[in-house]
């Protein structure tokens, strides 16, 4: 077709034509299935082909231990599936804080999943009643199924992107610019087909100011500091920076951290693993990341959020008071932890003899 128009199959012989001024490709991405991969129905899978299984396995390889495959494997052992998760780097999703990963870590094991990191898979195989996956290091390990999710590809090879005069990379993605148009301009694409990050949140954000920019209606541009949220057991959300791209930076830190099991309301849910950790500046204090591990952390990050969308200091969650009992008051403990981290041995004199 041309440019303008977008050719729709809903079914074999019904073929609808759709013209218009513009166009936004939110297609997605699809999982990658590499040809030396023995993908066979209800054996080797991939994550799409996870969800139509008709019945659960009694044992399950995961080969890569991204956000795909951690929460996988989380959701596939808590319903009693042996589990081993095969990850080639030597720690599971290397851009969460070092100190969530270890705690989930240590969760994943003591559910009973077998952790194989700093591992890669040489081989896959089928046998009678097993999948067999060979590793590089000689290890054989044994499964009923084995789930492949490394890497996932834009699904735009059907889009006949060369019609309209666009390329996409060798992974199917798109090119933008900051408003989102792609090398033809009056085609626009937004959400995981263009990369990074690759989140729900976000791709309705880009579509968002996509389209406000096609019918010039003014958008204010977002923060580019986006909340992330993983949908492990426990869950795992984050926002602003970690302990590690603070270090590689030259920037000073300070942390704060509370334990939900410090809270009431962890004690209440029986959440006594959780916690919540605040990274700020030791002498502005503004608040420079917020890490999440626990219950409802995908909501809770929202607070710290709007306190570092505002450019405020930790004092702020000293200095208000939350709802009581709340996992929201883990952010005044943590706040109270950052602060006496940075207070001098002098000042901390002086309140202990007025206290007295």
């Amino acid at each position: 077709m041309d440019p303008h128009t977008v050719r729709v199959q809903r079914e074999q012989d019904h073929v609808i034509d759709l013209k218009g001024e513009f166009i936004l490709i939110a297609v997605g991405t699809e999982p990658a299935r590499p040809a030396h991969v023995p993908f066979t129905p209800g054996r080797v899978i991939d994550s799409n082909e996870l969800l139509g299984l008709t019945h659960l396995p009694r044992s399950m390889t995961i080969v890569g231990g991204g956000v795909i495959g951690t929460e996988y494997a989380c959701m596939m052992a808590a319903v009693g599936v042996k589990v081993t998760l095969i990850e080639s780097r030597p720690r599971l999703l290397e851009f969460v804080d070092e100190e969530l990963i270890e705690a989930l870590q240590f969760r994943l094991r003591d559910q009973g999943v077998r952790l194989r990191l700093g591992e890669n898979v040489s081989g896959i195989e089928l046998e009678d009643m097993d999948v067999v996956a060979t590793t590089t290091s000689n290890k054989t390990i044994r499964s009923e199924t084995l789930l492949y999710c490394i890497g996932r590809q834009g699904a735009t090879a059907t889009l006949g992107l060369d019609r309209c005069g666009l390329t996409a990379d060798n992974r199917g993605r798109l090119k933008v610019n900051e408003v989102y148009q792609t090398d033809v301009p009056h085609i626009y694409a937004c959400g995981d087909v263009i990369g990074f990050p690759a989140l729900a949140a976000t791709s309705m954000e880009q579509g968002r100011l996509a389209s406000s920019h096609m019918f010039h209606q003014y958008a204010e541009s977002p923060s580019q500091v986006y909340p992330y949220g993983i949908y492990t057991i426990p869950e795992i959300s984050m926002i602003g920076s970690t302990e590690h791209q603070l270090t590689q930076s030259g920037t000073p830190y300070e942390v704060g951290m509370a334990r939900y099991r410090e809270i009431a309301r962890g004690q209440l849910i029986g959440d006594h693993s959780g916690l919540l950790k605040l990274l700020f500046h030791p002498q502005s204090r503004r608040l420079l990341g917020v890490h999440a591990l626990g219950t409802g952390a995908t909501e809770l990050i929202h607070i710290g959020q709007a306190v570092m969308a505002a450019g405020m200091p930790i004092d702020y969650f000293v200095e208000h008071v939350f709802n009581y009992p709340t996992l929201a008051e883990c952010y005044k403990v943590a706040a109270l932890d950052g602060l006496n981290r940075v207070r001098s041995a002098k000042e901390m004199t002086v309140d202990l003899k007025q206290a007295a």
